[in-house]
This record gives C-alpha cells, structure tokens and sequence, in this order.
C-alpha cells in the first residue's frame, strides 16, 4: 500500500508549533536530529553532526540556532522546548561529548546531515536526513537501510529477524488492530545486502506493540512521528492544488470559500470541523501572545542577545516621542512585528511558512481586525485562508529558503495579504488577485542572511511583508488583476530555484566586503569553543 502525502495545514504551513526561530534551521533541525537520537537503544554517548563540504554550511553554523537545534534534538527536546536555547550547556552537563564538522566529500543528498552515534550501551548508528523547510524532514538513510520517510507516522525499522521474530510479526500484522493502523510497508536493502523492514503505524501503542513481540528475535528501531498530523491509510486525495481549484471544489459543494479549506484539512488529516477549528483557535492564542510579547514582557526588560537586539524598544522610544510617520494600522504592524522578530526564549511561535512567519502575518490581521472591529470568527476564517494559501504554495514550490527569499517572507506576505483581503470582505477572487500581487513583488529576492548580521536583511523583508498586506489587499478590493494566477507565479519561483546555478543561501547581500567582515567576526567570536566538545 502506498501513503497519500500532500501539503497540510499544520504539518506545513502552521507547523511546527516550537521556540522562536527559524523553522527549517532551528526547528527542523532539532526534529532530524531527534530521529537520530532513536537509533539508539539507549541515552547517547557521543555525535558527530557531519555536513557536506561542498555546501560550506560550516561557515554559518550557528548563525540561525541550528548547532543548539541539532544538540537538542540528540537530547529528544521537542521544537517547543525552552531548553533548546541552552543545548550546548546541557549536553556537557548530561557528559554527552560531540563535534561538528565535514563528510571527506558530499554525498549523494544535497543539503543533509550525517549523525554518527555511539549509545551508552555500546552500540552504534549512523542517520543521514534533512530539514527541507517549514520544519518538514526528510530522513534518507539508517545504518545504511534507505527509507525515505518524513516523519508522519509512527516506525519500527527492523533488521537481523529471525524465523520466529518473523512468524510472531506475520501473525501480528494479520490481526486486526495493526491492519487498522499499518499505513505502509516497505522492504529495503542497504549497500551490504542486509534486507529490512519499515513498517509505518498510524498509532504509536501499536507500533510499540509490534516491537514488543520481536524481543530477542531481531534488532528493531521504533522511531516517533515528528509530524502533528500523522497519516493514515484512510486519508483523501488532495481537493486542490490552486486557488481556481479551490473556488471550483467550493461550487461544486456549495460551500463557501472557507469550508472549502475546511475539507481540504479533513480529507487529510481525517479530523473532525470542531477539531480543525480548535487548533486554529490555539494557533490564534499563541501568535497573539506573540506579537504582544515586548509589551507583555516590558521593552526596557527584554534583553538583547549578541546576534539579536530588541529592535522593538528603539521603535517603542521612537512612537513614544511623537515621531513616526506611519499611520495608526502600520505603526501597529510595526510594533507586532518588532515582537516577533525579537525571538524572546520561552513564547512560542507558529511558522508560516518561515519560523516567524505566522507572526508576521499575523501582525497585519490583528491590527486591520481591531480597527475595523471584525468579528473574531472572521478573524479565524482568514487564518483558514491564509493556511490554504500556504498549502497552495507547498504544492508548486519550495516555500522555503531553498528558493531564496521569496519562498519565505514572500509566501509570507501572500499569505498575509489574502487574509487580511478576506478581513476585508473579498472573494475568492479577490484573495487570489492580493496573493499574487505580493508575490510577484518578491520575486527574484535570495535568501541570504547575514552571518552574525544581527538579522539584517531578514528583519527589513519580512517587517515589509506584514505592513505590505493591507496594500496589496486594498487594491485587490479595488478590482486590480494582477493578470498572473497565485500558482503560476508559484511556478516561476520553482523554475527560478532549478535554474539558478548559485548558492542562495550565501550570496545576494553577503557578497558585500561588510557582511563578510561580519561572517569572519561571527565565527571567531560567537561559535569559538562550540564545534567540539569532549566530556
């Protein structure tokens, strides 16, 4: 049987709910890495956290979390774990020794990391995976078997069976509790010619159960799904890949343009309206403590870190002295969005699709709702569009850094805009019209942040997609056609991405002697003493 797996609302777009940070370096990292914390029978005795040297990702290690990230995950935190933050300390602490470094050469999968793992108990693992954006994974390789699995399910990989391990496993996944929640099976083979099994459970207590019964029969590896949806057999295929798709299945049905979305997220996660709805609600809470947490806190109270300074408190002296030039909406943008990128340890964040990105747009919905004074139902509904529009962009494109800024803050800003579009009383139409605006306005932006450049560009982009999605609205509202669909717009981010034959992550702006400068002072000073450690 094979999965049906598709972008979803809260594995892709809202997801993951975690600490303040980037989704794909900070997030995803720690999700990988907590998988290969698996492999292990019991607590880690050692890593080696190996990039490939092609992709010179040691040059920027650390400048986004991702070296406190990957130790974390090794320490089976969770995205949403404050400890995180103090990874390094804690794994010293627990006298786990580790290094980061670089493969002898790259390996057959651009953009992974290879764990090499020694448990307490002697045993040893190596897992090769990625974080490819949205704080989605993607793992390749364990102990050399091939499996190509995302997270979504609970697994038990399993190897060395013996002939009554395998008639204990037959019989039990006959029965009909495991054959209610097997989603997929799969026979691998690694480079020696040992053969193994992935079986991927919708539920984690069968997955243990199957486990249980192949003690001392075989070498077994039960995995955690990282995703919040998990698959299932019974899942739908997808109701719509584009926005004009998405009107159309909304006709069809005669159903608005929000419960449309609405069936999209149940064909996929088989969840129930109430259920939907409630993380909505919950991801509504959580970026509301967000964009309010400087004022929450107090802004002469939050501390600057060393690659981080509280932007907010120069903007909130700013206002205070009767100097801005905004107007009321856009200086609340603003502020909401200085709380965001202030990445204060301990409030959680939802991305969308970038780790501060549901902040970002939602800076935009909840200053243009409290001045127009809509109704909080309708606020939801446009956190609804907004995850549509998100998992619209998923599908045609790598919503990511991959694809350089655009695929970040200008999916971001598309997103934003279309909610706040909706806010407005817009149609479908219209929706569509202000997504496509924003994004053809980002189109061609690398996403090259600044190696100890204290957020420079990223602060000024992704400030820009929140307080732009009121404009790009009010001229959808207008009946502007900006003449490009939303996915074809998407399709010409995915070609650019294939196309280019530069590496977006450190070019565009780093290629000034400044920003190198700052690269060289980064490495030397913040990561000194942080690439190795032996207890």
């Amino acid at each position: 049987m094979a999965k049906i797996f598709y972008p979803d609302f809260f594995n892709d777009v809202f997801g993951p709910i975690m600490q303040p940070g980037s989704s794909s370096s900070f997030a995803g990292v720690s999700r990988i890495a907590r998988v290969a914390r698996h492999t292990l029978i019991s607590e880690p005795a050692g890593v080696e956290i190996l990039f490939n040297p092609g992709e010179k990702r040691m040059r920027s290690l650390g400048n986004l979390m991702e070296d406190r990230g990957l130790l974390g995950g090794i320490q089976d935190f969770l995205p949403d774990d404050e400890r995180l933050f103090s990874a390094h300390e804690l794994a010293r602490k627990a006298g786990i020794p580790y290094s980061f470094g670089e493969l002898h050469e790259d390996n057959e999968y651009p953009g992974s990391i290879t764990f090499r793992l020694t448990g307490r108990a002697g045993e040893e693992s190596e897992l090769v995976g990625a974080s490819i954006g949205g704080g989605m994974i993607r793992t390749y390789r364990i102990n050399g078997f091939p499996i190509e699995w995302p997270g979504d399910t609970y697994a038990l990989l399993v190897w060395n069976l013996k002939a009554e391990g395998k008639n204990r496993l037959q019989s039990f996944l006959e029965g009909s509790t495991a054959q209610e929640a097997l989603a997929e099976t799969k026979n691998v083979r690694n480079e020696k010619g040992q053969e193994a099994l992935f079986l991927e459970f919708s539920e984690a207590e069968t997955a243990e159960a199957a486990g249980r019964i192949l003690e001392g029969h075989s070498e077994y590896r039960l995995l955690p799904a990282i995703l919040p949806v998990v698959t299932t057999k019974d899942r739908k295929p997808q109701l719509f890949k584009n926005v004009e798709e998405w009107r159309g299945a909304a006709a069809e049905r005669n159903i608005s343009f929000v419960e449309a979305a609405i069936e999209y997220e149940k064909r996929f996660s088989g969840w129930d309206e109430k259920k939907i709805w409630d993380y909505f609600e919950q991801i509504f809470d959580i970026l509301d403590r967000q964009i309010h947490s400087l004022e929450t806190i107090g802004y002469e109270n939050a501390k600057d870190t060393p690659n981080l300074p509280i932007y907010g408190r120069a903007y909130d002296r700013y206002l205070s002295d009767g100097k801005g030039l905004e107007d009321p909406i856009t200086q609340r943008i603003i502020r909401s969005a200085m709380a965001v990128n202030a990445k204060v340890p301990g409030v959680k964040i939802v991305p969308g699709p970038m780790g501060t990105g549901g902040g970002y747009l939602f800076s935009a919905i909840d200053a243009v709702y409290k001045a127009k004074n809509i109704p909080h139902e309708r606020v939801i509904e446009s956190l609804i569009v907004a995850a549509g529009l998100g998992a619209v962009a998923y599908t045609n494109c790598q919503a990511s850094g991959n694809s350089g800024c655009v695929g970040e803050s200008g999916v971001c800003c598309a997103m934003g805009s279309g909610a706040v579009t909706y806010l407005g009383g817009g149609d479908g139409v219209q929706v569509e019209h202000a997504a496509s605006m924003a994004l053809q306005a980002s189109l061609g932006i690398p996403c090259d942040p600044i190696t100890g450049g204290k957020e420079f560009p990223c602060i000024t982009r992704t400030i820009r997609a929140a307080v732009t999605a009121p404009l790009y609205a009010d001229l959808a509202l207008a009946g502007i056609d900006p003449l490009i669909p939303y996915h074809e717009v998407l399709f010409a981010i995915e070609e650019n991405r294939k196309r280019s034959t530069r590496a977006l992550l450190h070019d565009g702006i780093n290629l000034a002697p400044c920003a190198q400068d700052c690269q060289k002072c980064f490495q030397a000073e913040q990561m000194k003493g942080k690439l190795r450690y032996t207890a």
